[in-house]
């Protein structure tokens, strides 16, 4: 005769069940059901018996099929350019701490900046029933697949670029202003040579157009340099003006292109911190001592710009704020709350070392 003890179930603990914690917790399953969910108002003193209950019972909660019950799979989806750059680092960091704290997991792809990847992520995540999207978008113009996420009726919101024809909501920071700020800065310090070293993976390789399809933090930056020099009196000179991939190789040699010149500027705008290392690169070539022979100011305050010698002077954009606007925006529209309307935060030119007081001649 076999001892009950002896069974193969012996030491297997079953899965509690959502009836087995609303016994412990001396609740109605319906109520269980309610906090578990997180869905509908139950009293904090239940929540705190079912919780403890679930925790004593080490009940998983079956996400499959809460996510059929209530059409939502608590998952959002993130489609950024470039997580190896600081700024697009710090922005997945932020969203995930702020989608995390509301009970949202985070499906991340990145897109190199490349049109069809940024299709096929999309097309991805939308097969995954994600929730909403959070979309960095490569190209100002070629937007079909994400005007067909707005005919869904799927929530989706823009970071660090603007659509305007998407009609939908952007999460950006006042790049025009700040662009306008660093020339002037340039231009009280006496240079009357500035160039502008611009990012867009619209470019071919290097050239000196502005492609037609740069995105709109491209046109601001580009714009409001240009603002500040206009205001300041300062010549606007074409060949000190390159739009570049954001790849150093590319951008070493497109700032070669403007440094090598007999006439060179005197002073540097980068829109990106892969344009300031292609210009760091090309002084270091051309035996240029920046922050003397090149004043250099640029977009994003990496991690490395501070303790760089010359410090670099920056224009210091919110990143954390961005990431976290971008992920509060879109859990307020899943939630089926009113739109907001699109974001804009403000970033700050910090002055420290790379901007040097031009001498006149």
């Amino acid at each position: 005769m076999k001892n009950a003890d002896d069974s193969p179930d012996r030491g297997v603990r079953k899965s509690a069940r959502l009836i087995d914690i609303a016994r412990r917790a001396d609740v109605s399953r319906a109520t269980a059901a309610r906090v578990l969910g997180g869905y509908s108002t139950v009293s904090l003193e239940a929540k705190k018996k079912v919780h403890e209950a679930a925790k004593e019972l080490g009940y998983i909660a079956n996400d499959l099929a809460r996510s059929m019950r209530s059409g939502k799979t608590l998952t959002i989806g993130v489609v950024v350019i470039d997580t190896s750059n600081s700024f697009f680092a710090s922005l997945v960091h932020a969203i995930i701490e702020t989608a995390g704290a509301a009970g949202y997991q985070i499906l991340l792809l990145n897109t190199g900046d490349e049109l069809r990847r940024e299709k096929k992520a999309v097309q991805v995540l939308l097969e995954k029933r994600v929730d909403g999207l959070i979309v960095a978008p490569t190209s100002a113009t070629k937007t079909e697949h994400l005007k067909a996420v707005v005919r869904k009726g799927i929530p989706m919101v823009l970071l660090d670029r603007r659509v305007a024809e998407l009609g939908i909501d952007s999460i950006t920071t006042d790049d025009f202003v700040t662009a306008t700020a660093a020339t002037t800065l340039f231009a009280r310090r006496g240079h009357r040579r500035v160039g502008l070293l611009v990012a867009t993976t619209a470019a071919d390789g290097f050239q000196p157009d502005l492609p037609a399809d740069a995105v709109s933090t491209v046109r601001d930056r580009l714009n409001g340099g240009l603002a500040g020099l206009q205001r300041n009196g300062v010549e606007i000179r074409r060949e000190w003006i390159m739009f570049s991939k954001a790849e150093l190789p590319i951008s070493t040699e497109a700032a070669l292109k403007i440094l090598s010149r007999d006439d060179r500027p005197t002073a540097i705008l980068a829109t990106n911190e892969e344009m300031a290392l292609g210009c760091i690169t090309a002084c270091d070539m051309l035996n240029l001592s920046l922050g003397a022979d090149v004043s250099l100011i640029s977009f994003d305050d990496a991690p490395w710009a501070k303790v760089f010698r010359p410090a670099l002077s920056v224009v210091r954009r919110p990143t954390f704020e961005l990431g976290k606007s971008a992920a509060t925006v879109l859990m307020d529209l899943i939630r089926g709350d009113k739109s907001p309307g699109s974001v804009t935060l403000a970033a700050e030119l910090i002055d420290r070392q790379s901007v040097a007081t031009c001498r006149p001649g």
